[in-house]
């Protein structure tokens, strides 16, 4: 259980605006009935949604803060707070029957007080139908309902839940204070400096290390990335043989296309000369990244860094994640050939 001073203590060091904003919000009676907070994981956002149920809760509020001891701060604090309606993915997205369940708690009155909390984790892991199901629940809310949406990938969100929901960016961590983060919990300063760009979650990070997969993953992904760029055609067999083997579940085969991103995020900083190796994903291959960009137009990176960044969109879509890293390679191709 993470107690109302640990929450506090937390959300001042990650997103003291968004707290204060809170405050002020509550205060003023001015809370919408439906969020949605997007960010990196580990960027505060099931923490804030969290604090916001227990001030509104709490019976004994000092100086706009939850007083953390009461019954109703203890409650939610412990998921047992029967006006406080969660909702995670169960397996690899959130289902009809799901949310089937949401819409008959939106329909319920309050079980103790006159308000309710809904607060769903994941929600970009609705299915499209789960999802329609849920906009006239968020359009026409009944009583006194708040809805938070938690996402930590904005853009696989429909358009028609972004819109009906007023959406609260969390912005990442701030990059040496990550790196410091992550290497006073043991993960050493090159992979720091790649999960920084992937995560603000400590404990996220030290999960892609287990078996050394990140660093296999670095590696094998590096081999393919240099292979592309050349134009070279092993990068496609490189996909069977060394990719695909790597992303054993939805969330591993997420990083790698964000890993994938990221290098050609770099390739254009690089080119462009607007970051230092120390705000880089992969500033370890700096050089080579430079040396890479002598031969390449601008215009070759951009169309190449849009077509990495939409490849995660396309794994969203029930497309195979193979399928996603071959059509990729095969679409960077004509892009760098004329250079190889």
């Amino acid at each position: 259980m993470v107690t109302t001073d640990e929450l506090t203590t937390t959300l001042t060091a990650k997103q003291p605006a968004l707290l204060a904003a809170f405050k002020h919000i509550i205060t003023q009676q001015h809370l919408a009935h439906a969020y949605l907070f997007a960010g990196m994981a580990g960027a505060g956002q099931h923490e804030l949604a969290i604090w916001i149920a227990q001030r509104l809760f709490c019976h004994h509020v000092v100086a706009d803060e939850p007083d953390g001891t009461c019954d109703e701060c203890l409650r939610i604090a412990n998921g047992q707070h029967p006006d406080i309606v969660t909702v995670a993915p169960a397996g690899q997205s959130i289902h009809v029957d799901q949310v089937r369940y949401l819409k008959a708690e939106f329909s319920k009155s309050a079980v103790e007080g006159n308000r309710k909390i809904f607060i769903i984790s994941d929600a970009e892991k609705m299915t499209a139908s789960a999802a329609n199901s849920l906009l006239k629940f968020i359009e026409e809310p009944s009583g006194n309902v708040t809805a938070f949406l938690l996402t930590t990938n904005k853009q696989l969100m429909l358009p028609t839940i972004i819109s009906r929901t007023q959406v609260i960016e969390f912005p990442p961590l701030r990059a040496g204070e990550l790196q410091q983060l992550f290497e006073q919990a043991g993960i050493p300063p090159q992979q720091a400096q790649i999960l920084r760009h992937l995560t603000n979650s400590v404990t996220q990070a030290q999960a892609w290390l287990v078996d050394d997969w990140l660093t296999t993953a670095v590696t094998q992904l590096w081999r393919w990335f240099s292979q592309v760029v050349k134009g070279d055609a092993r990068s496609f067999v490189a996909v069977q043989t060394n990719l695909v083997s790597l992303g054993k579940d939805a969330a591993q085969q997420g990083v790698l296309l964000d890993l994938i991103a990221s290098l050609f995020q770099d390739l254009l900083q690089v080119h462009f000369k607007v970051e230092a190796p120390n705000e880089l994903s992969f500033g370890q291959y700096q050089e080579q990244l430079a040396t890479m960009t002598a031969t390449l137009q601008a215009s070759q990176l951009v169309t190449a860094t849009e077509l990495a960044l939409a490849a995660k969109r396309q794994l969203a879509s029930n497309i195979s994640f193979q399928n996603v890293l071959e059509g990729l390679t095969l679409q960077l191709w004509p892009i760098f050939q004329k250079n190889a």
